[in-house]
């Protein structure tokens, strides 16, 4: 059977609207998130306001359920790895929890402070899938370059920050020092998150609306044949 045959236009449609859904919701996710944290001090404007991060969380909920579909789509553009398979198990599973406790916030089983900490802890893994998948992608050639140069950026932006943030906690809290590791962490880590919905977009654009190559396959089926007796 051909390639054409098996990835007909209307599977690859699927694939580009489940990625363009999770960065449209994502995109809208980021707005009412900055727009949380200009409101949030803001005295009697932060009253008509308090909607928000009920909003969030919902939009955050479809966001990371439609990239579930996406990470899974994904694998036919890479080589069937232990490594990829891995990751990818993980990302879904982590999509899944992150939609799971913004679902716990607003039915009021989790505190706000407590579902933050959770998701923060948890989009560690998404950034891992991302960089594995574009590693991978770039160093077989399944993957256009400029996609997976993007998702290094921004698989590793993420965990930077974080790391950043942690150094700064040895410092005493509020001091210059301090503040020096703090706003290089928010910068680079909030970049990691923010650009999150943008991964989706350029696989819309730049993978899902193409075959996969013929390497992936190719690899795939000589690792089948081989562990044939």
């Amino acid at each position: 059977m051909r390639l054409t045959d098996t990835h007909p236009p209307l599977h690859r449609a699927g694939r580009a609207a489940w990625a363009l859904a999770s960065g449209i919701t994502g995109i809208v996710a980021d707005v009412l998130l900055v727009l949380d944290q200009l409101t949030e001090n803001v005295g009697e404007v932060r009253q008509s306001f308090m909607w928000l991060p009920a909003a969030i969380a919902w939009v955050m909920v479809v966001q990371f359920l439609t990239l579930i579909p996406v990470a899974l789509a994904l694998r036919r553009w890479l080589p069937p790895t232990r490594s990829v398979r891995l990751a990818t198990a993980v990302a879904v599973g982590a999509l899944l929890a992150v939609a799971i406790f913004q679902l716990l916030f607003l039915t009021g089983v989790l505190e706000f402070d407590v579902q933050v900490q959770l998701v923060v802890a948890t989009f560690l893994l998404v950034s891992a899938w991302v960089i594995v998948v574009s590693s991978t992608g770039h160093r077989h050639g399944t993957l256009p370059r400029s996609v997976t140069r993007f998702g290094l950026l921004l698989g590793a932006s993420y965990p930077v920050g974080a790391l950043i943030a942690a150094a700064g906690l040895l410092f005493p809290s509020g001091s210059a020092v301090q503040l020096a590791f703090v706003v290089p962490a928010v910068i680079i880590g909030g970049f990691g998150w923010l650009a999150l919905p943008v991964w989706p977009l350029v696989l819309a654009r730049r993978v899902f609306n193409k075959f996969p190559s013929p390497i992936a396959n190719e690899e795939g089926t000589s690792r089948h044949t081989q562990a044939r007796p």
